[in-house]
């Protein structure tokens, strides 16, 4: 039995480094199916890695010899479906279209889970968000991704998330109410640029479908409208 495993690699930006990470996963098995670049500042980048893997293998093994690798280092790991995320996403908007204006904000808390692979989203109105450090700062610039690490008690991501994590938080409307999205992640795997800039992306797109949504609704109400 094989499965999907998702690697977050740090790595020095150079020839040949990559290429080190790549024969460690093929020395247990590993076959590399996709490589997405998160982000590159100052000689060292950071990779996101999706492994076709034996079924059984030690995880904290790979990860090992992994960081044996001339400066390289494993951030996070874990497993994935055989459906790409961004795919996966614009699968659940076009259902969501059905639905809408009515469970806009499960549809949107659904999008970004999919879009992070985590289960701890939530979207908060105007004046719960407010509670919150993250959530004033991202009031203050609607539609920017804002991120902060946290040990503040988050009781809406339930038992998906404890202790001190990192959130990232995106200020939107739903038919016109203010609301906070927020996404959160251990601080050891945390958000890259790059995944800040996607959440960002769909939090737009999903306000501007809501809208339009609204807006044909409020066209196909108006009298002599068939």
């Amino acid at each position: 039995m094989r499965s999907l495993v998702r690697l977050r690699v740090e790595l020095d930006d150079r020839p040949g480094s990559l290429a080190g990470v790549a024969a460690a996963i093929a020395a247990r098995d590993g076959n590399i199916t996709a490589i997405d670049v998160l982000e590159a500042e100052a000689g060292r980048v950071v990779d996101e890695i999706t492994v076709d893997v034996p079924e059984d293998l030690d995880m904290a093994l790979l990860r090992s010899e992994i960081a044996g690798v001339r400066d390289a280092r494993v951030l996070s790991h874990q497993r994935t479906g055989l459906v790409d995320p961004i795919v996966r996403v614009l699968r659940r908007l076009t259902s969501a279209l059905e639905r809408l204006p009515r469970g806009a904000a499960d549809g949107l808390c659904q999008g970004i889970a999919d879009l992070c692979e985590t289960p701890a989203v939530v979207v908060l109105d105007k004046g719960v968000a407010a509670g919150y450090e993250v959530g004033r700062h991202a009031l203050e610039d609607p539609g920017r991704a804002v991120m902060a690490r946290t040990a503040e008690e988050l009781p809406s991501f339930g038992e998906a998330m404890t202790g001190e994590v990192t959130v990232v938080a995106v200020a939107t409307t739903i038919s016109g109410a203010p609301v906070v999205a927020m996404v959160a992640r251990p601080v050891a795997q945390g958000f890259a640029p790059t995944e800040c800039h996607r959440i960002e992306a769909l939090v737009v797109l999903h306000e501007r479908l809501v809208a339009v949504v609204d807006s044909a609704h409020e066209e196909a109400g108006r009298p002599g409208v068939r």
